[in-house]
């Protein structure tokens, strides 16, 4: 079951619809990873750099927001509560508009890095980096987000 919980309006400027958004850059991810059959449960929290900083100074003790976190409860298994993914909508903003690139697509790029996470892929070293971002690339490109190249810079 994916859920969606939108605690910002400002999501609305970026997609007419962003659950649906949402449920479906979500849902294509777990079918690109070959995983849709297990039916894990995923919240998806479309917030703002106030929620993000404090989730981030709580659970990491990095004293500024940032653009995705992800909290894993439990491995991939069938029906299992895979986690929560947390974004926040003005850093995915200042970042878009940072490196020129559209703001959907970023918002595309962080719910798949959030999903990645908590599959359990991680970036914090170099040749788990290499697999990280290839899957990434792989899921966003089904999306024909344009901006792959600059991926490394936004990380």
């Amino acid at each position: 079951m994916l859920e969606v919980n939108i605690l910002d309006e400002r999501w609305y400027s970026v997609t007419d619809d962003p659950k649906r958004f949402v449920l479906s850059v979500m849902s294509v991810s777990l079918q690109k990873l070959e995983i849709d059959h297990y039916k894990p449960s995923i919240s998806v929290v479309l917030a703002d750099d106030n929620l993000l900083h404090q989730l981030n100074l709580k659970f990491r003790k990095i004293d500024k927001p940032t653009n995705v976190l992800s909290f894993r409860y439990e491995q991939l298994s069938n029906k299992c509560d895979l986690g929560d993914v947390a974004i926040s909508i003005d850093t995915i903003q200042k970042e878009s508009n940072e490196y020129n690139i559209s703001t959907i697509a970023h918002v595309a790029h962080m719910l798949v890095h959030g999903l990645l996470h908590l599959l359990g892929y991680d970036h914090q070293k170099e040749d788990e980096e290499v697999i990280m971002k290839s899957w990434e690339s792989s899921i966003l490109i089904s999306f024909s987000c344009n901006y792959l190249s600059n991926l490394e810079v936004i990380e």
